[in-house]
C-alpha cells in the first residue's frame, strides 16, 4: 500500500485554513505602576542608571523612580516603562529625569535583564 501525499494547493488551502482559526497574538496594555516606591521598581530603576552608567562612562546617583508602567512582554518577561530621577555628583545636586525602558523576569539573575532605552528628557 503506498500513501500519496495530497495536492500542494490542498495543503495551503488547509494550513490557511487552520491559521485563520487561531487567534490574533494580543498586544499588552501597558498598566501605570500605582507605588513607584516598591521594591521592584525601585531595582528596575536602579538598574537603569547603573547599566547606562557603566556602559557610557556616565557616573549617575539614582534618586528615585518619578514614573513607571509594566507591560507583559511578548514571548515571556515584563517590559518597564520608567522615568528616574538621577544626578551627577558635583552637579550641584541638580537632578535629571530620564525615559527608560528595561526588559527583565522578575526573581531572575541580572545578567539576563535588558536596557532598551535610556535617554534625558529634556526640561
Amino acid at each position: 500500500m503506498s500513501w500519496r501525499s495530497p495536492p500542494l494547493g490542498v495543503v495551503a488551502l488547509l494550513l490557511l485554513a487552520a491559521a485563520s482559526t487561531l487567534p490574533a497574538p494580543s498586544r499588552a496594555e501597558w498598566a501605570a505602576v500605582p507605588d513607584v516606591n516598591d521594591l521592584v521598581i525601585r531595582q528596575v530603576g536602579q538598574f537603569a542608571v547603573l547599566v547606562y552608567g557603566l556602559a557610557h562612562r556616565k557616573d549617575l546617583a539614582f534618586l528615585g523612580v518619578v514614573r513607571a508602567q509594566t507591560q507583559e512582554a511578548v514571548g515571556g518577561g515584563t517590559n518597564y516603562r520608567l522615568v528616574v530621577a538621577a544626578a551627577k555628583p558635583g552637579d550641584d545636586g541638580r537632578p535629571a529625569q530620564y525615559d527608560c525602558l528595561v526588559w527583565g523576569v522578575p526573581g531572575s539573575r541580572s545578567d539576563t535583564w535588558k536596557l532598551r532605552r535610556f535617554r534625558k528628557i529634556q526640561s
